[in-house]
């Protein structure tokens, strides 16, 4: 197919201002060229929505640092995570943050949780399934003044060649030596619900 052998080359660019320095990648040699500027528009979204997100403008005393991971980048879809720690002068602890993008090389489109699966499937009840199941395997500190509410429909999550990666943020549920609660799913979990047409299936066959 069209999109097996697509994959994007990336450039590692920096941003630098007083008292902050993030890394973030551009995108090239993609062959739509609007869909190419329209992935780097969103990336560049993200990083200034990140940095407003960390209140480096409202703080004038506050460093931030940023930086990013490419987790898949080839069958036409590259997924992207972006990490950024800012702390304010005299503060003992920062704030980490992790946000990412998954796109389709092809288009520019950016998918959402809800796009990779059937839309007939009830996924909801499924992923929680497998996060508590991990949760309780892994023993992961969850709060009890904070339930565990599962996936939501702006849920955090990337994708590698093996597995979609559901994330949550640092004190969203666990404390913070818990870092980002991270929990791998391996597609073959998935087949039944996998959208037939969506990222998934390019990396794990799905059923018909």
């Amino acid at each position: 197919m069209e999109f097996r052998n697509l994959n994007a080359v990336i450039s590692k660019k920096v941003m630098l201002k007083p008292r902050l320095q993030i890394r973030y990648p551009q995108l090239s040699g993609l062959p739509d060229r609007k869909a190419q500027t329209m992935m780097n528009d969103r990336i560049m979204r993200l990083v200034y929505q990140m940095i407003q997100d960390q209140g480096y403008v409202q703080d004038t005393g506050k460093e931030m640092n940023g930086t990013y991971e490419v987790r898949l980048n080839g069958d036409g879809l590259i997924s992207i995570v972006f990490q950024s720690y800012a702390r304010s002068r005299g503060d003992v602890n920062g704030r980490a943050l992790q946000k990412s993008l998954t796109m389709d090389l092809r288009d520019g489109r950016e998918y959402r949780v809800r796009d990779l699966f059937r839309q007939d499937s009830e996924f909801k009840p499924i992923i929680d399934a497998i996060l508590l199941r991990q949760i309780e395997e892994s023993d992961v500190p969850i709060s009890e003044a904070t339930p565990f509410r599962g996936v939501g429909p702006d849920q955090d999550f990337y994708l590698t060649r093996s597995e979609l990666v559901v994330y949550f943020q640092q004190y969203e549920y666990t404390p913070e030596t818990s870092g980002f609660p991270t929990f791998p799913i391996a597609y073959s979990e998935l087949t039944d619900i996998a959208a037939p047409e969506g990222p998934m299936a390019r990396l794990e066959p799905v059923a018909p």
